[in-house]
Order: C-alpha cells, then sequence, then structure tokens
C-alpha cells in the first residue's frame, strides 16, 4: 500500500519537512555489461545501481573562495624552509590558490542576468485587447520600479554559487506593500521542496534558525496557508515541535519559489585543483632551482660576496693542474613544458565549465575582433545560457505569476492581473554593441511591425509602445490644427 503524503501527513510530524534530496558528487561508477544483444531483443527494466557520493553545500562554499581551496591542506606540496641560525623555519603561507571558480560563476551569472527579463503577452481576445495592454505596460512598469531586476541577480547569483535558491513573495497587510526576499543556503537559511507519494511538489519550507541558533523555525507554504513549527529549548525542557496556528498568505499558489540547479563550476573542478597542484610544483620548482646561480673556482675570500637568498653560490676547488681561479654564472632552464601544461588545463577548464577567460593581451594591438568573431568565442558561454534559460522557464513564469498578484494585493484588486497571460524568459546577454543590434533590427522591418521592432530596441523603455503613439498623437494633431489655421486665412 502507496502511503498517502498530503500536507497533514508532513505536520503530523514535522520532521518529514526536513527530508531533502541530497547533493551528490562522485561515487562508486561500477557498470555491470550484461554482454551482446540483437536489435529486437527485449530484457527486464532495471534501476539504477549507482552509489553517489554525498556532500553538502559547504563544500561549495569552500570552492568559492580561494583561500579556502583544498590545495592548502595539501600535504604533498613540498614546502620551503630557510635556516635561521641553527634552526630550520618552514614557510607554509606560500600556496598558490586560483580564483577560477569565481570567474566561471562570474561569467554564467554575466549571461544570465544582464539583459532585463523578457516578458511576453499571450492573450489573444481582440475585444479587450487595448485594456490588457495597459495593464501589461503597468506590470512592467513596476518590474522594474520594485527592482525586481535585482531580485532577479540575486536569485541567479546564489543558485549558481550554492546549488539552490528560494523566492519568496509576501503581502504585509499592515504596509499593504508586497515583499520579495531571496533565501539561499550561505545566509543561514534551507529551502525544502516537499512531495507526494506522486513526486508532486505539494508545498516548500523554509528551515532556520533564531536566537542565536537556539530555536528552529519551519515555514512551510501551500497554495493557500503559512505553517509555522518551533523547536527549541522551553520552560519544560522538552524538544519537540510547536506547531503555530496556519495564517493564509492570500496568493493562489505557493509563494515560496524553489530552485535546483549545478553550480557554475561542477564539471571543471577537478582540472581546477589539477591546475593549482601543478602550479604550487611548479613555484616550488623555481624558487628552489630557478633562481640566478654563481659557481666560483678556486680559494675565494667569501667574505667578498654578499650573498643572500635569491643567489645560489657554487664553490668549487681548484683542480690539481693548478689552473687559476675563476667564476661564472648559470642559468637555469625555463620550465616550459611545465607552462604549456597550465595552459592546457586551463583550455581545459574553460571548455568544461562552459566559459571563456579573454584578457586584454587577446586583443593584439592594431587588430579589430569583430562582434561575431567574440560570439563564436564565446559559443559554449552562449549556448550553456541558452540552455539554462529554457531549463528554468517554469520558475521564471511562475515568478512572473506570483509578481501579478502581489501588484493585485497592493491595489486592493487581487485579480486585477490574472487575466494577464505573461510569460517571462530569461533574455540571453550576448557582447554585442547597440548600434550593431539596432542595425539588426533596422534590416528587419520589411516584415517585422514597427511596435515588435521598437520594444526590442536595446534603449526602449517598458512602454515604449504608448509612448511612440503619444506623440504620433500629438504630431497628428499640431498637423490638424495648423492646417485649420492655413483655411481659415
Amino acid at each position: 500500500m502507496i502511503e498517502k503524503k498530503d500536507i497533514n501527513w508532513y505536520l503530523d510530524s514535522p520532521d518529514r519537512l526536513l527530508q531533502k534530496k541530497p547533493f551528490t558528487r562522485g561515487g562508486d561508477y561500477s557498470v555491470d555489461i550484461k554482454g551482446q544483444i540483437r536489435t529486437n531483443t527485449f530484457s527486464e527494466a532495471k534501476f539504477s545501481n549507482l552509489d553517489l557520493m554525498e556532500i553538502t553545500q559547504d563544500l561549495y562554499q569552500q570552492e568559492f573562495d580561494p583561500s579556502r581551496h583544498k590545495i592548502k591542506e595539501n600535504k604533498s606540496i613540498p614546502h620551503i624552509a630557510v635556516r635561521v641560525g641553527d634552526s630550520t623555519v618552514e614557510i607554509d603561507d606560500m600556496t598558490v590558490t586560483a580564483p577560477f571558480q569565481k570567474k566561471i560563476h562570474a561569467a554564467h551569472v554575466l549571461h544570465l542576468a544582464t539583459s532585463p527579463m523578457e516578458f511576453t503577452l499571450c492573450n489573444y481576445d481582440d475585444s479587450i485587447q487595448d485594456s490588457v495592454e495597459d495593464l501589461f505596460q503597468e506590470y512592467k512598469k513596476r518590474w522594474f520600479s520594485k527592482n525586481m531586476e535585482k531580485v532577479k541577480y540575486e536569485f541567479i547569483s546564489k543558485v549558481k554559487k550554492l546549488g539552490d535558491v528560494g523566492i519568496l513573495f509576501r503581502y504585509d497587510k499592515t504596509s499593504k506593500k508586497g515583499k520579495v526576499n531571496v533565501y539561499s543556503y550561505d545566509e543561514g537559511y534551507i529551502i525544502i521542496p516537499n512531495y507526494n507519494e506522486f513526486n508532486e511538489k505539494i508545498s516548500t519550507s523554509l528551515y532556520y534558525c533564531v536566537n542565536n541558533g537556539k530555536t528552529k523555525v519551519i515555514d512551510t507554504y501551500d497554495d493557500t496557508y503559512m505553517y509555522r513549527c518551533i523547536q527549541g529549548d522551553t520552560e519544560t525542557g522538552t524538544d519537540g515541535w510547536e506547531k503555530k496556528e496556519k495564517v493564509r498568505h492570500g496568493f493562489t499558489s505557493c509563494p515560496l519559489l524553489y530552485l535546483r540547479s549545478k553550480v557554475a563550476w561542477e564539471y571543471a573542478e577537478s582540472l581546477i585543483e589539477m591546475w593549482e597542484l601543478m602550479t604550487n610544483i611548479n613555484a616550488i620548482a623555481l624558487k628552489r632551482f630557478g633562481t640566478w646561480g654563481l659557481v666560483l673556482k678556486g680559494q675565494m675570500d667569501e667574505d667578498s660576496f654578499k650573498r643572500d637568498a635569491s643567489t645560489l653560490i657554487i664553490n668549487l676547488s681548484a683542480d690539481e693542474n693548478g689552473s687559476k681561479q675563476d667564476a661564472k654564472t648559470l642559468e637555469f632552464p625555463e620550465p616550459q613544458r611545465m607552462i604549456e601544461y597550465l595552459d592546457f588545463l586551463s583550455k581545459q577548464i574553460q571548455l568544461a565549465s562552459s566559459s571563456t577567460f579573454m584578457t586584454p593581451s587577446d586583443l593584439k594591438v592594431g587588430g579589430d575582433i569583430g562582434g561575431n568573431a567574440v560570439q563564436l568565442a564565446m559559443i559554449n558561454d552562449l549556448a550553456v545560457a541558452q540552455q539554462t534559460s529554457l531549463d528554468w522557464s517554469d520558475f521564471t513564469n511562475d515568478m512572473a505569476f506570483l509578481f501579478g498578484e502581489m501588484l493585485g494585493l497592493e491595489d486592493n484588486q487581487t485579480n486585477k492581473f490574472s487575466g494577464l497571460n505573461i510569460t517571462a524568459k530569461l533574455s540571453i546577454w550576448t557582447p554585442e554593441s547597440k548600434s550593431s543590434i539596432v542595425t539588426n533590427l533596422s534590416t528587419q522591418k520589411e516584415w517585422l511591425s514597427g511596435r515588435t521592432l521598437r520594444e526590442k530596441s536595446p534603449d526602449a523603455a517598458p512602454d515604449e509602445q504608448k509612448r511612440y503613439e503619444k506623440e504620433q498623437s500629438e504630431a497628428d494633431a499640431l498637423t490638424n490644427a495648423t492646417n485649420v489655421n492655413k483655411n481659415q486665412q
């Protein structure tokens, strides 16, 4: 018998609300190969036998911060030591780390968050088209006035850094204002989707601590209510969950949105760790063997030479044939193979993470790299951004819907924007100048409406079409007035 898992099943034992699909990386990938079969052969369907390694989101935070990289704890790297009198002092603070994760994260966020959210009105009833258009223009204006673009940036940045994120839409009855908050693991919040027996989401929980960690709180949101469960030290010393009275949140669907994804550098982490390891080995070798050297032959007065830690001095005794004293310098070979290997790893990191590291040195003096060439170089970046935009389309559509409901609650007209059929899509940023975009739009004016061209313009306001119509109306009125005056004369 399949156990029925509804909201009451979870609330009967609030610990069930804390069950969350773990984050994983690596594991046992031994595959049982059955052998050869024919194209018309059938076999019994089998479940996965992969044993995955569970990790926590603390690992993502560690990888994002160069000062906490694993390489700093690596004991296989030789350490530099100096001789002070009769004692040997090791220098442990010379480990090289690289902020590749930060660079990759910034590249992913750049393509997804830079351009404004792209809204499309999908209403088809011509009889109410004018009123719907006015509401749509108001909706887009208030999206920007509420600084929802910053909310969009925050959730993209958090999910690409930590693996998941939550956005909570609220309406404060006291101030009569709507509020939107982004919650993430690094700020002390755990967002947990709750599913029924058919793996359909029925609610979402926000788990956090207050009172310096002494009190644990679970806020659970379904399509109608917010349920709060509190656990902490009480006067009786019990440690159970106290369930508060449920509260209507005012929205017609769950106002706590949950998004989960891979961190930006997920598929490049092993390459990054190898780059850091080889870089540190190279640094130690250069420090030990890559300094300037001086060879002295014969009996020399060492007091006449000032030696320091950066100079290697080798004193050879004169041969038995009584050759004269001599001195010469040593030039150690350059680690060209190591440099080439580090460059190879850097390129593999870019491929694995779908990120292009372009620096000023890549732009040749006197050369002119066109926009098409830059876009071609960043084709992997744009491909993963487009894929991500589609993967997250349900999330952005839900975000747009809840924002409209929040505006309706503010205006005391719950259904004010419910008649709008709006889709929201992350518009992908590409390294293209405004003039180039405008030029491309102008070449399409023969088969695109003027409205589409105006709305797609990079400098278009949210109500660009209304502004254009108003200017045209004012110009027509002025023309008519001028003609009337001429006729009267």
